[in-house]
């Protein structure tokens, strides 16, 4: 009896070459598809960190001027005291300023969180210490700092001064204000990939004296 061997055939070379093509197209293809959504991600991500970075920003130093008061302990004119320092100039043409100073009540002891309790003048009208506040925007690193110096009297003798960073990532600070009590505050942030620009403008009404 004879046996039959089943013939087999395999791949050529020309096939092979064929499969191997068209699996690196597929494969290249994917890749380039895989490279464009990851960067299109991170673009997106960069985005939104620069957006939020932005109005936090915003909200931390909005935050700060709604604390301002006017110093009513020493003024005698005009009747109603600016709670702005110096900068920047009330007035509706003034040039943006990037620094603003402003008085604000002491949160220490003789002012607001006095364990005993809130200093009074002769009248027995509350006379707190207070703070003259500084914020500072440095254009080469990008930051808000915050400077904090108390006003010395009677009930303040010591001298005491605070600085620190509240914002970082900041690529514009600009202030004005339109009057004695309202700031004007636009602010820019950009993204680290794409650098797109998010710009955010805000008015905030400083406290005037009751």
């Amino acid at each position: 009896m004879m046996s039959t061997r089943a013939k087999t055939r395999g791949f050529t070379l020309v096939e092979m070459l064929i499969s191997l093509t068209i699996m690196g197209i597929v494969l290249g293809l994917a890749i380039v598809e895989f490279v464009m959504v990851f960067n299109h991600n991170s673009l997106m991500t960069a985005d939104l960190t620069a957006d939020q970075n932005g109005r936090i920003v915003m909200s931390k130093v909005t935050n700060e001027l709604r604390e301002g008061m006017p110093d009513v302990t020493d003024f005698t004119t005009p009747a109603t005291p600016p709670p702005i320092v110096s900068e920047p100039t009330p007035a509706a043409s003034a040039a943006p300023v990037q620094t603003i100073s402003f008085w604000r009540v002491h949160s220490g002891s003789g002012g607001l969180d006095d364990p005993v309790a809130i200093p009074t003048d002769a009248n027995g009208n509350p006379a707190p210490c207070y703070d003259q506040v500084t914020l500072t925007y440095d254009p080469v690193g990008h930051t808000i700092t915050r400077t904090v110096t108390l006003k010395t009297n009677a009930n303040c003798a010591t001298p005491q001064t605070t600085t620190n960073v509240i914002a970082s990532n900041v690529s514009s600070f600009n202030a004005t204000a339109p009057s004695a009590n309202l700031i004007d505050i636009d602010l820019q942030t950009t993204d680290t990939k794409g650098g797109s620009i998010y710009d955010l403008n805000s008015q905030v009404a400083v406290g005037s004296k009751p």
